[in-house]
């Protein structure tokens, strides 16, 4: 019977995440991964838009591009619907053998599913695959307490990981974390560890396998050092019940640990480590509460008497189940079917709401492009031969004052001093920009003072050329 619970969780696992793919940056990924079938080109430079041309980002996401491209030139949207729904059917396989495939496993991926809605909610991202590659680190290190010879996957999971998403890093940290332990376990002997020890330096070696080598490690740092949290809503911290909740759950698993001391030096590293990041970005909340379940599950917190009495809810439970599958499968499966066929759906009921209608209507539109920071990897998707100004890729890029292109866009859309200057510097022919914005409202007063026409507009979008004679 278990089989079969373990079965309708997983097929109800796969309808809840069969999501359209709402990833503004779904764009540029997919044109990476296009041009490497058709060019042979990684996208090592930075060839997408003006500002900073030849820039050289150390990120090396090049498998999940080529993986996107290749899933949906044959099979579309629904394919990358499919694609997260697999990748996140086999996370949830992983939380849950953690769990003994239990009830409280179950009950459990669930709430950690719809606790991290806004970052799971998006359909297929890159940061899923690190969320995967995150999980398959924990099922490798456990297994490797019976079986130590499993260890030797790791280089290989690493080798993969740094080169599909650059939250790598969590790999060896959390690897870092168990050797700790180990070497406490044994005092600090490293006679009685060199195994593990080799293994973690053998990983890291993986980890520098990559187009950019040990760049990759300063364009982490270059990440950690920039004021993401200020520019992207995705890096801000949690809301303030996210982060009570963040450290509610944290107090009570080291509470417990005081009370039981079952934790072990490995797991109160983990919750640490994940708590801090959780409270510092919330795109880590995942992370964070996988982590909690997980101590929460494993350390059997819940005495046997709550065990046994959520197992004897069975009558209950099971019925709960086939309604999940049914209910996921009839709400999701026909609103994302519809949604991914839709290209009219796509453009103004997502996220976002992209310029279709603009890009379409007036043909023109050619050269270097301004246009704002949530369409750039839609235009570099939607219009090869155009360069944009700023786009997913570039907010911890650094231009030569040490500033972020995001903090550059922000200048030119709110017209702080020199935006016109700049744009002119850079030769903008367009700008294709949300209307009104404070940009949008100054031009349409003064366009011809600025040397800007305006040459269209719609209830959202406005397109102004460049009249200057150096464009």
């Amino acid at each position: 019977m278990k089989k079969i619970i373990v079965i309708l969780f997983l097929i109800s696992i796969f309808f809840l995440s069969f999501l359209p793919v709402k990833d503004t940056d779904f764009g540029w990924h997919y044109r990476c991964g296009r041009e490497f079938f058709t060019k042979k080109n990684l996208c090592l430079k930075n060839t997408f838009s003006y500002f900073l041309p030849n820039y050289q980002s150390a990120n090396p996401h090049f498998l999940y591009d080529i993986g996107l491209a290749l899933v949906y030139d044959h099979f579309g949207f629904n394919g990358l619907s499919v694609l997260y729904s697999l990748l996140m059917l086999a996370a949830a396989y992983l939380f849950i053998y953690f769990t003994s495939f239990s009830w409280l496993g179950i009950i459990s991926f669930y709430l950690l599913f719809f606790l991290s809605l806004t970052v799971f909610g998006l359909g297929l991202r890159s940061q899923i695959t690190s969320y995967l590659f995150f999980l398959l680190t924990l099922f490798i290190l456990e297994k490797s307490e019976k079986k130590a010879s499993f260890l030797f996957l790791l280089p290989l999971v690493f080798l993969i990981w740094v080169n599909t998403h650059i939250g790598f890093f969590l790999g060896p940290i959390i690897f870092f974390f168990y050797l700790i332990n180990k070497l406490f376990k044994n005092n600090f002997s490293f006679s009685l560890s060199k195994f593990p020890l080799i293994i973690f330096i053998i990983s890291l070696i993986a980890t520098l396998i990559n187009p950019f080598g040990f760049r990759v490690y300063f364009e982490i740092f270059n990440h950690l050092t920039s004021p993401m949290g200020h520019m992207i809503a995705e890096w801000v911290s949690p809301i303030w019940w996210q982060t009570g909740l963040i450290i509610f759950f944290t107090a009570s698993i080291i509470f417990l640990f005081l009370k039981k001391r079952s934790l072990s030096l490995f797991q109160i590293l983990l919750l640490l480590f994940f708590s801090l990041l959780a409270l510092k970005e919330r795109r880590n909340l995942p992370f964070f509460y996988t982590v909690f379940f997980y101590l929460l599950l494993k350390n059997k917190i819940f005495n046997n008497k709550i065990t046994v009495f959520i197992d004897n809810l069975y009558l209950i439970l099971f019925p709960l189940l086939i309604t999940c599958v049914l209910f996921f499968l009839i709400i999701n499966l026909p609103q994302t079917l519809t949604f991914n066929s839709s290209w009219n759906k796509y453009c103004s009921e997502g996220p976002n709401i992209y310029p279709c209608q603009a890009i379409k209507d007036y043909l023109p539109l050619s050269g270097n492009i301004f246009a704002m920071y949530e369409w750039g990897g839609f235009l570099i998707w939607q219009k090869p031969e155009i360069k944009v100004f700023v786009d997913g890729r570039m907010p911890a890029w650094k231009d030569e004052e040490g500033r972020s292109p995001y903090q550059v866009f922000l200048d030119i859309i709110q017209t702080q001093p020199g935006w016109n200057e700049k744009l002119n510097q850079l030769k903008t022919n367009f700008l294709l920009i949300t209307n009104g914005t404070f940009l949008d409202l100054l031009l349409r007063e003064k366009a011809s003072q600025y040397d800007w026409q305006e040459k269209y507009r719609d209830i959202n979008m406005v397109i102004y050329k460049n009249l200057t004679k150096k464009n």
